[in-house]
């Protein structure tokens, strides 16, 4: 039955485009043009705001004039701003923000809204696509960046054209496409911790029509995190290397068929367990507060200053005054991730129409392993209900070894397939899109979360089958040179089927739930007999939802846009399938009853404008006003963490502007502003009621970039410099005081070299230039080990790059 339903979604598409195309191609009469090719002087004529192509309405148009919120990277941008991962973006757009405990765990934030849970079937709020490959899970949004041709991020619901749960947004990463001349290049990099980074790629034509790209990326340094244990390995590694394979045949005018073949992997990457050492004592709302060197914690009856184990080490405790880069933890964390994506796009004219199909499948397979966070510790023994503090293990037995404070896993392995069949068409003044899109997606999961220095040992296992289809249009009318109406809708359903089992080893406690049936056994009889409120059918859902757009244009001249515009995204619903069994009691009852959550609606009013300042700048402002409906928030009830809906606004502002005010000048800027709620947030105590803000939404940020080329020595040569500034935030609507990041900025340097008649770019950059220790997780373990989940982005760096350009015409 599988097997019929994924030929369906892609063979009867696939089928339909090339049966219309056969009857409508015709010779073509020009190769196709040769994509943009870095060049050995490409940054002395910087591509303008007004110059940039998107596809923000999944058609290619100029940047200032789309209606929507969107930030734009270039090659040559992503490339002096050193991206190499996902989430290095976020220096250079403005109210993008992420959170991450590990490389395989990535969620981004576009102002305020995102997604905290981090289970590995849930699907982020915000949409994320390697080109048209949509990343279902928080596990494979993040990935290596390399030869891409642009990148966009689109702030604000996209759920009419991009659909599937783009509530907060979406950010599009788009390769570099074949070239019809051969052209490439390769890189190196080499930099602080010994890092090691060799980027390339090749492309051209190998008979007429028909052309290809290959590229990839080899990415190991030995950790930022040093670790003070003798013969344990530095934390925070990468050991990666990414390919992919692109080939496109264009035999005719109107048909092109393109392949995209993508392949990851992380072997046994040190990118787990990068907590600094954090100690935390819950208060009387149950919420984590750090501990002092003087101050002892009764919950857990720990010596002062220590976390629940009894380990303390102020020297490598940030929150005591120690360093935020160093750590004592032992055993062997890991990630262990491999990721495989084919997607083919077949596009082509039939009649009047212009037809684009898009057939996706993503294979991942992933194994996180997570013990020793940042204390030293005894080996994890199954079946072990105490441990008493002793010598480590050769060579480091001049240390005291303490019982293991947390493990924990997650494995998963997940299939999706997706289908997407769509048609535009002009006539008159009108541009129309319509389509369908369907999704496949099949998850099993393994996990533990364990706190085995206190006899809690649980094991869980799930799985998650969804089944989506979806069908929209959107229309462009342009009333005359100055006005513009759009309207668009999305129908979209979803069917979702859950099943959960946990056990606990020492307690002998199990629990089930799943359409065959809930239930739980507690032999030690502390949980109550009745309360669960859930039922079966809440395991096998269905949801449905209604998504819109309309937006009216006005451009009182060539170089001006002002917009206002309503746009409805939703969010599916599904399940917290949490990584441990609740604890015995009132909280079993309590989270049965919370584990199905429903769909989330967020409304945007958005007012915008577009327009050029003289004839060399640019200058975008956008306003908006968020009117959430059943947001999806990460709560902690009792003991355990689970998704609640509340409701949420938001009010902000943001602007942006470009300037090139001299030859060889760039300035860049952006700033936003914002103030956000959510309402009726219970805390852990099941007494207090708050408002907080959204997570990782601060009052205000803002970022700036220098750039200025200049003739040196034969050749042209730059400085850049850029700076970002975050406002106090918090990383999750429960706003623990161990979750709430001061304000903070970073800075960056670079300098870059390319010799006169060489196609040869050489730079020396150095980043966060003045060493400040910030956090990109936090999460808090007041109640689990007396320690807080917080992890620090990377300390001052250093490295130089060289990049060697190849044909080209």
């Amino acid at each position: 039955m599988e097997g019929k339903r994924r030929t369906f979604f892609s063979g009867a598409a696939v089928a339909a485009l090339i049966a219309g195309l056969a009857a409508t191609t015709t010779p073509a009469h020009a190769q196709q043009q040769a994509a943009a090719a870095p060049a050995a002087a490409a940054d002395v004529q910087p591509t303008r705001p007004d110059d940039i192509v998107v596809t923000a309405q999944r058609r290619e148009q100029k940047l200032q004039d789309v209606g929507i919120a969107v930030s734009v990277l270039n090659t040559a941008a992503l490339t002096n701003l050193n991206v190499t991962s996902a989430t290095d973006i976020v220096r250079a757009v403005p109210n993008l923000k992420f959170n991450s405990y590990g490389s395989s765990q990535v969620v981004f934030n576009i102002r305020g809204v995102s997604q905290n849970d981090y289970g590995d079937q849930q699907e982020p709020p915000v949409a994320v696509y390697q080109d048209d490959s949509y990343a279902s899970s928080i596990t494979t949004a993040s990935f290596p960046v390399f030869d891409l041709a642009r990148t966009e991020v689109l702030r604000g619901p996209q759920g009419t054209l991009f659909g599937r749960n783009a509530t907060g947004g979406a950010v599009q990463f788009i390769s570099s496409q074949p070239t019809d001349v051969l052209d490439g290049y390769v890189r190196g990099t080499y930099g602080s911790f010994n890092q090691r980074i060799f980027e390339g790629a090749i492309s051209g034509p190998i008979a007429p029509g028909l052309s290809v790209r290959l590229s990839g990326i080899y990415d190991r340094d030995d950790g930022y995190i040093e670790n003070i244990t003798p013969g344990q390995p530095d934390r925070g590694a990468n050991n990666h290397w990414a390919l992919r394979g692109i080939i496109q045949y264009a035999p005719t005018d109107n048909f092109k068929a393109r392949l995209t073949v993508r392949y990851a992997e992380a072997d046994h990457e040190r990118q787990a367990a990068l907590y600094a050492l954090a100690p935390e004592c819950p208060n009387a709302q149950g919420q984590g507060e750090f501990l002092s060197t003087t101050q002892a914690c009764a919950y857990w009856g720990s010596p002062p200053g220590a976390i629940a184990t009894g380990y303390t080490n102020p020297s490598i405790t940030p929150s005591q005054g120690g360093d935020a880069w160093k750590t004592a933890g032992t055993g062997d964390p890991y990630v262990d991730r491999k990721q495989f994506a084919a997607t083919l796009r077949l596009e082509g004219r039939i009649g009047a129409f212009d037809v684009v199909s898009i057939s996706d499948y993503q294979h991942l397979t992933k194994f996180y392993n997570e013990i020793g966070d940042a204390q030293p510790e005894l080996p994890y023994v199954k079946g072990q209900s105490s441990y008493t503090p002793g010598p480590c293990a050769p060579p480091a037995q001049a240390v005291t070894c303490y019982a293991p404070g947390v493990y924990f896993y997650q494995g998963t392995k997940s299939d999706q397939y997706t289908q997407e069949l769509r048609a535009s068409t002009s006539f008159g003044r009108q541009y129309l899109v319509f389509g369908a899109f369907g999704m496949i997606l099949n998850g099993n999961y393994t996990a533990k979360y364990a706190t085995p220095f206190d006899g809690y040992d649980p094991t869980v296992a799930f799985s998650q089958k969804t089944r989506s289809w979806a069908i929209f249009a959107q229309d462009e009318w342009k009333i005359d040179d100055h006005w513009k109406l759009i309207g668009g809708l999305r129908f979209w359903h979803d069917h979702k089927v859950g099943t959960y089992d946990g056990s606990e080893l020492f307690s002998g406690f199990t629990m089930h739930y799943g359409p065959g049936g809930i239930r739980y056994n507690d032999p030690t009889g502390t949980t109550p007999l009745t309360g669960v409120t859930a039922t079966p059918g809440d395991a096998s859902a269905n949801f449905s939802g209604l998504t819109a757009r309309a937006e009216i244009d006005y451009k009182p001249s060539r170089d001006t846009l002002i917009y206002a515009s309503y746009n409805r995204g939703s969010k599916s619903g599904g399940f917290t399938f949490s990584t441990g069994t609740p604890t015995l009691g009132q909280s079993v009852i309590d989270t049965i009853n919370n584990i199905a959550y429903k769909p989330e609606t967020l409304n945007d009013y958005e007012v915008g404008l577009k327009t050029r300042l003289g004839a060399n700048t640019t200058f975008n402002l956008a306003g908006f006003y968020y009117d959430y409906q059943h947001y999806q928030a990460f709560v902690q009830v009792g003991f355990t963490q689970s998704v609640r809906n509340l409701r949420a606004s938001n009010l902000g502002v943001e602007a942006e502007l470009v300037s090139h005010p001299l030859t060889g000048l760039t300035l860049q800027a952006n700033a936003s502003a914002q103030r956000s709620r959510v309402y009726n947030v219970l805390l852990p105590d099941g007494v207090t009621v708050v408002t907080h803000n959204l997570p990782q939404a601060p009052s205000f940020s803002a970022g700036g970039l220098i750039r200025y080329e200049f003739a040196l020595a034969g050749g042209v040569a730059s400085l850049q410099a850029d700076a970002l500034y975050q406002d106090k935030t918090c990383f999750t609507v429960m706003c623990a005081p161990v979750e709430r990041e001061p304000a903070y900025d970073v800075e960056n340097l670079r300098f870059g070299f390319t010799p006169s008649g060489m196609k040869l770019d050489l730079a020396v950059f150095v980043n966060n230039v003045l060493n400040h220790a910030y956090r990109v997780y936090a999460y808090d373990g007041a109640y689990y080990n007396g320690e807080v989940a917080g992890v620090y982005a990377k300390p001052r760096t250093w490295g130089v790059t060289a990049t060697y350009h190849f044909g080209g015409q």
